[in-house]
């Protein structure tokens, strides 16, 4: 279990580094990004990533 449980925290980690270094550090209602659930982190980080595709621009030959 503490395999499981190292992974998930090394996740959790990788994301949360992500999202700060966008600028995303904190929920609207105060809560801090390490006291969010692994699957909220996941979602608030796939929502980041597709709004920040959004805005990329492409270029085709």
């Amino acid at each position: 279990m503490t395999i499981l449980r190292n992974a998930v925290e090394k996740r959790k980690t990788f994301i949360i580094n992500r999202l700060i270094k966008f600028g995303f550090t904190k929920m609207n209602d105060g809560r801090q990004l390490y006291e969010l659930p692994l699957t909220e982190l996941e979602r608030i980080h796939i929502e980041m990533m597709c709004d920040r595709g959004k805005k990329e621009e492409v270029i085709s030959d």
